[in-house]
């Protein structure tokens, strides 16, 4: 999984207490980064500051200085030693729109800063040793590698809500997304406008539903088509006669349709690298021996589900969401996988039948969303998950919480790497691949 582009980070969660905030400005060292993105140093009463723009080697003066209890959040001032990762960004609405954190920092930084943050998570909060070197997979360009988006249109225009805010920032260019996606959404704007002028030039009236928020969501297929279409909130595709829009995307020799509600990774440029890698982990010799049989936890369009049963294996896929679960049907059948695997409706957390599901598979596949595996998941599959577990993570902190209770529960970790799905932004995706001990 992995988060759209569509709005900011959810912003502080402690109410700023006003009454304890420094006076003036303050000279800073930035030492590391955080997960969310932000340069991290101590103020000279030893707190920690989250420093918006900060880059760790540089020194710099404080702005927007907001003082909590246990902590300073700040944005960058004057820089007075810059740091040689800097760079200038590409993007004019850098800084305003809640898009990108990253673009002021080299994209070499931003491997290894990442490299850091799912190490940090992994021994941190799993309490788990990794001796070994993390490798994280590069997108092969850092701009124009989004495929998948959501924008906002409000009366204002269309684009991305400011980071920490429901107010909406408009853009008329967007450099992370695939030239066809910046291409609509560019036509999408100059349509907003014109709209508007004509709204304005007419007579006078009421205007009903003034100020209301629209969401659209962009999404690009193999062919370079990028579908937009108005967000329904998940009902897309539930009418039985209702005419389903959708892209083709092209993974390991399958094409697999996607619609407007569905998910996909949104780099187009690893769909492949990621679905290639994600299968080879699954199909990795042990003792002789190949998985035969597989479970997939949160199978979305089937991404990795064609690959696999492509590859000889019987599975059961389960899936939630109901335009996920369309594609998944018509890509099994438009393959004819059909009767390679069963396709089963449903949260995965509320199935009665989930442990002798999993205990039946030579082989089980996770890939669930940001908050990671609830509870009576991480429960049932430590106390009778098969011999392999595969999983594909978007969120460091949630994978390391889940990895500390499977490794207690008789895993260990075989192979651990990273994808950079996500350039300019502090988000990484983890693939990790657990033995039975």
């Amino acid at each position: 999984m992995n988060p759209e582009i569509r709005s900011g980070d959810p912003g502080i969660s402690e109410a700023p207490d006003r009454s304890n905030s420094l006076d003036g400005l303050e000279e800073i060292l930035i030492t590391g980064l955080s997960s969310g993105g932000d340069g991290v140093g101590r103020a000279s009463d030893g707190r920690v500051v989250f420093v918006d723009g900060g880059i760790p080697g540089e020194r710099v003066e404080l702005v927007d200085v907001r003082v909590q209890k246990k902590l300073i959040r700040a944005r960058v001032g004057r820089i007075l030693e810059a740091s040689p990762d800097r760079v200038d960004p590409p993007c004019p609405h850098f800084g305003s729109c809640g898009g990108c954190r990253w673009q002021h920092l080299g994209y070499s930084a931003q491997l290894e800063a990442k490299r850091q943050i799912v190490r940090d998570a992994l021994t941190r909060i799993g309490g788990l040793s990794i001796a070994e070197e993390i490798e994280i997979i590069p997108s092969p360009e850092a701009y124009g590698y989004r495929a998948r988006a959501r924008w906002v249109e409000s009366e204002g225009g269309v684009g991305y809500r400011v980071r920490g805010s429901r107010s909406v920032y408009p853009v008329d260019a967007c450099s992370v997304l695939v030239p066809s996606a910046e291409a609509a959404l560019v036509e999408l704007a100059s349509d907003r406008r014109e709209r508007a002028a004509a709204s304005e030039a007419g007579p006078a009236s009421p205007k009903k539903g003034r100020g209301r928020v629209v969401e659209w969501v962009a999404t690009m297929g193999s062919d370079q088509r990028t579908l937009v279409e108005r967000s329904g909130g998940g009902r897309a595709g539930r009418g039985r006669d209702q005419k389903r829009q959708s892209v083709v995307i092209e993974v390991s020799g399958e094409k697999l349709r996607v619609s407007p509600e569905s998910f996909v990774q949104g780099n187009a440029l690893l769909w492949e690298a990621l679905a290639t890698e994600v299968c080879a982990e699954c199909l990795t010799d042990r003792d002789g021996t190949v998985p035969a049989r597989f479970v997939e936890l949160y199978s979305g369009i089937g991404f990795f589900t064609l690959p696999l049963a492509r590859r000889g294996l019987l599975g059961v896929a389960l899936e939630s969401d109901r335009s996920a679960l369309a594609d998944l049907a018509y890509n099994l059948r438009r393959s004819g996988l059909v009767e390679q695997v069963e396709v089963l409706s449903g949260r995965v957390e509320s199935r009665g039948d989930l442990t002798d599901r999993i205990k039946s598979a030579d082989l089980l596949l996770v890939d669930p969303p940001r908050i990671g595996l609830e509870s009576r998941v991480r429960a049932a599959i430590a106390a009778s998950g098969p011999a392999r577990c595969v999983y594909v993570s978007c969120d460091p902190a949630t994978l390391a919480r889940d990895l500390r209770e499977l490794c207690e529960g008789g895993y260990s970790i075989a192979s651990l790497k990273g994808f950079d799905l996500f350039p300019q932004i502090p988000h990484v995706e983890t693939l990790v691949r657990l033995e039975r001990r």
